[in-house]
């Protein structure tokens, strides 16, 4: 499919569905709205996209940095017409219908991507798109569950949008939370009181920034900065 990016009428129809949603409609995908001339149009460049079904996050993000890797990153970073579409696209994958015949949708920003920079990294496709085309295979720990599920790792790290952009942190969180035998992430690693669990790796990096520039520094340097509560994850390979 030839893929266009959702208008103003086509955001708005789409919200209106996942709305619906989460009041506990049963509504079919709308994916007209992304060939209607009503609510969309053409891109400034052709991306064809193929009818697939993604294992995980991981191989979504794969896939669409192999496809726009051609294409200047001006003509879509920050569209939002175009993200909303592509989610709108792979809905079904991101928001399957329950056995009850019910959907449970997240919020309205995790499928349209927000103008709130606060929200915009909730965003499903945008924000997985962001961590493969960016770090490659360290993003695998953060995107190694099924399409539906965001999870914890990632609703701590990207807490703060800063970090994405800090290669030597995002190096640090794969080499600590990576399970490579299992292609996800270790054990323990998405608590939230167990030492050296990811929420505690936020909580460090918070305090580390006051005295350091975390732009700036590389995967070694934090691994030896370190407490000792992290060295269990160091360990576990």
């Amino acid at each position: 499919m030839i893929i266009r990016k959702l208008n103003k009428q086509g955001l708005d129809e789409f919200g209106k569905f996942i709305n619906d949603l989460r009041n506990g409609g049963k509504q079919n995908t709308p994916s007209g709205l992304l060939t209607s001339d009503e609510t969309s149009q053409p891109l400034d460049f052709e991306l064809d996209i193929d009818d697939r079904t993604f294992a995980n996050r991981y191989e979504l993000g794969q896939y669409l940095t192999e496809k726009l890797e051609p294409v200047d990153g001006r003509a879509y970073v920050g569209d939002t017409g175009f993200w909303s579409a592509l989610a709108l696209y792979w809905f079904d994958q991101l928001c399957p219908v329950k056995t009850d015949g019910f959907r449970k949708p997240a919020m309205v920003y995790n499928y349209i991507l927000s103008e709130n920079y606060n929200h915009r990294p909730r965003h499903a496709i945008f924000t997985t798109w962001q961590l493969v085309s960016k770090y490659g295979e360290d993003t695998r720990f953060l995107l190694s569950k099924e399409l539906p599920v965001r999870g914890e790792l990632i609703e701590q790290l990207m807490a703060r949008q800063y970090y994405l952009g800090c290669e030597g942190v995002m190096k640090t969180a794969s080499k600590l939370y990576y399970d490579p035998e299992n292609k996800t992430f270790k054990k323990g690693s998405a608590g939230r009181t167990s030492a050296g669990c990811v929420y505690r790796f936020v909580s460090w990096l918070q305090q580390l920034e006051i005295n350091y520039d975390l732009f700036s520094m590389e995967r070694d340097d934090l691994l030896q900065l370190m407490p000792g509560e992290f060295d269990r994850f160091k360990a576990a390979q």
